[in-house]
C-alpha cells in the first residue's frame, strides 16, 4: 500500500478495515477472477492496493473522506475472449480491451464492504488526444479565443480513416439540460460535424493524428505569443468551402443548436467532446428542447453505442470542486473529467492525453476511458506534440 499524507497539526485516524470485491462482467465465465490487479483510491490522500486471487481487496489504513475508486485491467482481445462464456464473441484478437471501473466521489467515512461490478470496453484505434479550448491573451493583453482545436490520434498499428465519422459537442446549458446521471443511454448534442470522404480519402497513419481548427485555421502566433499555428490543420470548421483558410478542407456542421458557425468550444469549459460513427442518417435522429421548454435551442439525441471516444472537460468553479452531476458523458464513455486551472480560460492551457509508451519510433497513448486518469493539463498547447513535460 502506498500512502501520501498531507501536513496537518494532528494526523487523522484511519477507519477500520473493510472489503472491496470486484466482480468480472456478466459475459465472463463464473471462474474468471479480477486477480492481481492494482486498485487506486484517490482523494486528498492516495492509496494503492492489489486484488487477491479472488478479486478481493482489504482496505486498511484509509483516512475517512471522499475518494475515487479506480482500477483497470488492459488485455488483448484474444485474452478477453478466453475469459468469456461465449469464446466466439465478436472481438478481434488484436483489439485492446479494458476491464475496470471508476467510481467517483465515494463517501468513505465509515467502514463498509462493497461489491463492485466491472465493465469491459473494446478500445478503438481513433481517439481524441488533445482539446485546446482555453484561448490565450493577444499581444495587447486582450482575451483571444479563436485559436482552439481538437486533435484525433490513431493509437492502433494500422492505417485508419476519418472519412464519414462525426465530431461533436454535447449540450452545455446551465443548469444541465440532459446530464448523464439522468440519461444512461443517450447524449444530447449541440453541434455535430461530419468528416468528408467516401471511405479511403482521409487516412490517419499509425501514431499519426489529424488536427481540426475549431474556429480559424491560421497562424495565431501572429496575434498572440502563447498560442498555436493552425495554418496547417487538416480541417477547419466552416460553412463555405474555400473560406477561412482556403488551403484547409472544410469540416461542415450538419446539426447545430445555435447560429454559431464554428465549433463552439467554450473557453472556460463545459465541453463534452464526442467522436462517433454510424451508418444511419444522423439528421433523422430526434431533436429536443430543454425539458420544460418549447422554444430555444434544440439538441440532437445520439445513442451512446455509436460513440468511439468522448472527453469530458468540465468548468472549474472559483472556490469548489467541479460538479460531477453536470457531466454529459456516461461512465462507460468517460468515467472521469478534467478542467483547466482558470475559471474563465484565456490562460493558453490545453488538455492532452498522456503517453503510455514510445515504441518502434512512435507514441502510444493512454486510454482507460477515464479522462481524470488519461489526460493532463499542459501550458504548451502545441498540436501533434507528445514529448511535453507531464505526458511521458
Amino acid at each position: 500500500m502506498a500512502l501520501a499524507l498531507s501536513c496537518t497539526r494532528e494526523a487523522p485516524k484511519p477507519a477500520a478495515p473493510f472489503l472491496l470485491e470486484f466482480r468480472m462482467p456478466e459475459a465472463c465465465k463464473a471462474d474468471a477472477q479480477y486477480k492481481n490487479q492494482r486498485v487506486f483510491i484517490k482523494g486528498n490522500l492516495s492509496y494503492e492496493f492489489e486484488t487477491d486471487i479472488a478479486g478481493m481487496v482489504t482496505v486498511d489504513g484509509l483516512v475517512p473522506g471522499i475518494y475515487d475508486i479506480i482500477t483497470n485491467w488492459e488485455m488483448s482481445g484474444k485474452q478477453y475472449k478466453a475469459l468469456l462464456k461465449d469464446p466466439a464473441a465478436a472481438v478481434e484478437d488484436k483489439a485492446r480491451v479494458i476491464v475496470g471501473v471508476s467510481l467517483m466521489n465515494q463517501r468513505l467515512f465509515q467502514p463498509r464492504d462493497m461489491v463492485i461490478d466491472l465493465s469491459a470496453a473494446v478500445v478503438k484505434g481513433l481517439m481524441i488526444s488533445k482539446v485546446y479550448y482555453a484561448g490565450t491573451k493577444d499581444k495587447m493583453g486582450r482575451n483571444y479565443g479563436t485559436d482552439s482545436y481538437v486533435e484525433i490520434f490513431n493509437n492502433s498499428d494500422e492505417v485508419l480513416y476519418i472519412d464519414g465519422k462525426y465530431l461533436g459537442l454535447a449540450e452545455a446549458v446551465s443548469p444541465a439540460a440532459y446530464p448523464a446521471h439522468e440519461n444512461p443511454d443517450s447524449i444530447y448534442m449541440r453541434q455535430i460535424c461530419k468528416f468528408p470522404g467516401t471511405g479511403n480519402d482521409y487516412p490517419v497513419a499509425p501514431g499519426g493524428s489529424i488536427v481540426v481548427a475549431a474556429k480559424s485555421a491560421r497562424n495565431h502566433q501572429e496575434s498572440a505569443d502563447n498560442t498555436v499555428d493552425l495554418s496547417r490543420a487538416d480541417f477547419e470548421v466552416k460553412v463555405i468551402e474555400g473560406s477561412g483558410n482556403p488551403d484547409v478542407p472544410m469540416l461542415p456542421i450538419i446539426s447545430n443548436s445555435t447560429k454559431i458557425q464554428t465549433l463552439n468550444l467554450i473557453n472556460g469549459g463545459l465541453n463534452a467532446v464526442v467522436l462517433f460513427e454510424t451508418d444511419e442518417d444522423v439528421l433523422s435522429w430526434p431533436e429536443v428542447y430543454q425539458r420544460g421548454k418549447t422554444s430555444g435551442e434544440m439538441f440532437r439525441r445520439i445513442h451512446k453505442s455509436v460513440v468511439i471516444d468522448g472527453v469530458e472537460c468540465l468548468k472549474k468553479p472559483a472556490q469548489t470542486d467541479p460538479d460531477v452531476y453536470t457531466k454529459r458523458l456516461q461512465p462507460d464513455i468517460d468515467a472521469g473529467y478534467i478542467t483547466i486551472t482558470a475559471v474563465n480560460g484565456y490562460n493558453h492551457e490545453s488538455v492532452d492525453r498522456k503517453v503510455s509508451r514510445y515504441e518502434n519510433g512512435r507514441y502510444y497513448l493512454t486510454d482507460t476511458n477515464n479522462t481524470s486518469a488519461d489526460f493532463v493539463v499542459c501550458t504548451d498547447p502545441t498540436p501533434r506534440k507528445y514529448d511535453k513535460e507531464g505526458l511521458l
